[in-house]
């Protein structure tokens, strides 16, 4: 996508908003951290692989990473998966229009919005995990993450004055336009703390209990 943003494209308007606009997309913030997230999993495997004593700050790193993957890339993830694809195939205008496909294959479309879910999946089925004795540290990335993302989409809809989904300037001035944003943060504590339950089915693990 970032190769085809390049030439004589970049004259068509369609395409030049949706070049100013590519940070306010949740799907490329998904996308940065699904590529950092491996390399954190690399650093965490190195002592394994170099078969060397393991240093106290890949002990951290691995608590790091539980969190991170806990916290944000399972519920940004999953819910970009099943939240995109119902609203896409209802009508792919509100969410991703058609003019994008002359910078964004359908191949690179179910990369990001598709194959993410299957990594996931991956990921949660074959590293166990334990629920934390408290949810705070998660939660306040969580909503730190979504809140840094809120800044960016209305500052970017400050300068430029377009927003990267139709829909929201179907349903600014509406009730549905607070209610989309109120409706995500939701929709992302409930699959966060769905991941629990879900993990101690797959490893039969002694809850922990938690503290809200």
């Amino acid at each position: 996508m970032f190769f085809a943003l390049q030439g004589d494209i970049m004259k068509d308007p369609e395409i030049e908003t949706f070049a100013a606009l590519q940070w306010a997309y949740i799907t490329i913030w998904n996308v940065i951290f699904q590529l950092a997230y491996p390399c954190l999993g690399i650093l965490c495997d190195l002592p394994t692989i170099l078969e060397i004593k393991e240093h106290v700050l890949i002990k951290q790193l691995k608590t790091y990473r539980e969190i991170i993957f806990a916290s944000i890339i399972l519920p940004v993830g999953i819910f970009i998966t099943f939240v995109f694809w119902p609203i896409y195939l209802y009508d792919r205008e509100l969410i991703f229009p058609a003019f994008i496909d002359k910078v964004l294959s359908q191949g690179s479309n179910h990369v990001m919005h598709t194959a993410i879910f299957l990594i996931i999946a991956w990921e949660f089925i074959f590293l166990p995990k334990s629920a934390p004795e408290s949810h705070k540290v998660n939660l306040a990335h969580i909503f730190g993450c979504y809140l840094s993302y809120l800044i960016v989409l209305f500052s970017t809809h400050y300068r430029i004055g377009a927003w990267p989904y139709p829909l929201l300037k179907l349903a600014l001035g509406t009730i549905f336009f607070p209610m989309i944003f109120i409706g995500v943060g939701v929709l992302i504590h409930l699959i966060y703390f769905a991941q629990w339950p879900i993990n101690k089915l797959i490893w039969k693990t002694k809850e922990v209990v938690k503290e809200n």
